[in-house]
């Protein structure tokens, strides 16, 4: 136990509150969590090379004497640059604005796992790393602020296991995935736009400040909203070692419902130029709801289903492969439920399930020295560029991994890894819902075409007791 309570204190669980980015996985999954891992593209599922394979089957544990810790730090350096960004008002007008800025930039996760085992078929483990995430910021001022401004989402899970030996062929495991999520999501609002077409005396108030509804973004408002919730899931996994230079897995981990629940502040504009009618129009904003309050967002994180294959070849060359399969299709929309009246904020996403397909190789060069190699294929879930938003420009990729373990001591060992993803173009012609269609949004309509890569480099040190 001493031990334990020793690998514990090194996993730096001190700093759990990250943020990440959906430059390199599809949809808003984080996409490392293993450094081992990547160096393969994620293809080494059955593969149970250090406590990391707690989150990819924790069946893979029962391959793991002794007591066994990895942890590791991930930097991804996404790149997202919109062009030929336009926006309109829901009266059809031109959005005038600033150029997006740069909206991504490096950021820097953890990950940690310990497994131990307790006799001959039992072992436990616990992993402490980041499944989901989003980040970034565009201009305040941009074309398409009211498409969406800033979208922080930040995830950490905490994952016991327990996997149980039956004999030399086969094993299976399970654990609890308890997961914290915090998200803050921004956005510009066009009350200009919505207090010029407010009719007074028989005419529209555009009619005495044509500004209102000019698309300078003089009369915005803003959105700010921050919630989080605690929620909870499983993973389970299983291993069939065919033969010795065989070995097959399959794991499943499950869907997490999150309720997330916060503050949702609006910000009214201080005059709209109309004189006398000021006090009465803005007034009349706040109480149509447009006021702080508190908000709802709920969440249903995907399931997934993996089956991979590791096979030896001889003492110096192995190949590894992955399938998983994501049901991203829960995330049917983002709904903001106000209680200050107003109407709920909605953006249709209507995802689609997705496939990756990795496939890696590790040739071990000598005794200390072992190269890994990867290549991956992940599928976008983004529908089409009428469900793509600003704050997930989301499209398919490919994934390029190079990666080596040295090996210091036959306890200690180090795993270095660079991924380049490189993803498809991707177009974006998404109109906001409004109150037209019974939902509050600015009813605007925002086309942009984006380039996006990232760059992701992790090192990761394990030690076995």
């Amino acid at each position: 136990m001493k031990t334990i309570a020793f690998a514990l204190r090194t996993m730096g669980v001190g700093s759990l509150l990250v943020l990440a980015t959906n430059a390199s996985a599809s949809g808003y999954h984080f996409g490392v969590q293993s450094v081992s891992a990547q160096g393969v593209a994620n293809s080494a599922g059955a593969a149970a090379q250090d406590a990391t394979t707690i989150f990819y089957n924790p069946a893979g544990m029962t391959y793991l004497p002794g007591t066994n810790v990895s942890g590791a730090l991930i930097v991804v350096d996404p790149h997202i640059k919109p062009e030929n960004v336009s926006a309109t008002t829901a009266a059809g007008r031109p959005i005038s604005g600033s150029d997006a800025g740069d909206p991504t930039s490096p950021v820097v996760v953890p990950q940690a796992y310990i497994s131990h085992q307790i006799n001959d078929q039992a072992w436990v483990g616990l992993g402490m790393f980041v499944p989901f995430g989003d980040a970034i910021e565009y201009d305040s001022n941009w074309v398409g602020r009211y498409n969406g401004n800033t979208l922080d989402m930040m995830t950490i899970a905490l994952n016991p296991t327990f996997a149980y030996k039956f004999n030399e062929q086969f094993s299976v495991g399970a654990g609890v995935t308890v997961q914290y999520m915090k998200a803050t999501f921004k956005k510009r609002a066009d009350f200009g736009t919505q207090a010029g077409a407010t009719v007074v005396g028989g005419r529209p108030l555009a009619a005495s400040n044509p500004k209102l509804v000019a698309g300078t973004g003089e009369y915005d408002g803003e959105l700010d909203y921050e919630g989080d919730d605690w929620a909870f899931g499983f993973n389970l996994g299983g291993m069939w070692q065919v033969d010795p230079s065989l070995r097959i897995g399959a794991a499943y981990r499950s869907s997490i419902s999150q309720s997330l629940e916060g503050d949702a502040n609006w910000t009214r504009p201080s005059t709209l130029g109309l004189g006398a009618l000021d006090s009465t129009v803005i007034g009349g904003l706040a109480l149509k709801g447009y006021r702080s309050g508190e908000g709802t967002v709920d969440v249903d994180t995907p399931d997934s289903f993996s089956l991979n294959f590791y096979k030896t070849i001889n003492e110096q060359l192995a190949f590894m492969g992955d399938w998983t399969y994501t049901r991203h299709s829960k995330f049917k929309e983002l709904r903001l439920k106000f209680d200050t009246g107003l109407p709920d904020a909605v953006i249709e996403q209507d995802w689609k399930n997705t496939s990756r397909y990795s496939l890696g190789a590790t040739y071990k060069v000598n005794d200390p020295l072992l190269l890994r190699f990867g290549l991956a294929y992940d599928q976008s879930p983004v529908p089409s560029e009428a469900e793509r938003i600003a704050a997930l420009p989301d499209n398919n990729r490919i994934w390029y991994s190079i990666g080596a373990n040295y090996a210091f001591s036959k306890n200690m060992s180090v795993d270095v890894a660079y991924t380049y993803v490189d993803i498809q173009d991707a177009n974006m012609n998404n109109k906001e819902c409004s109150a037209a269609n019974g939902c509050t949004g600015s009813g605007t309509t925002t086309k942009a075409n984006f380039k996006s890569y990232a760059n992701i480099l992790g090192a990761q040190l394990n030690y076995r007791f």
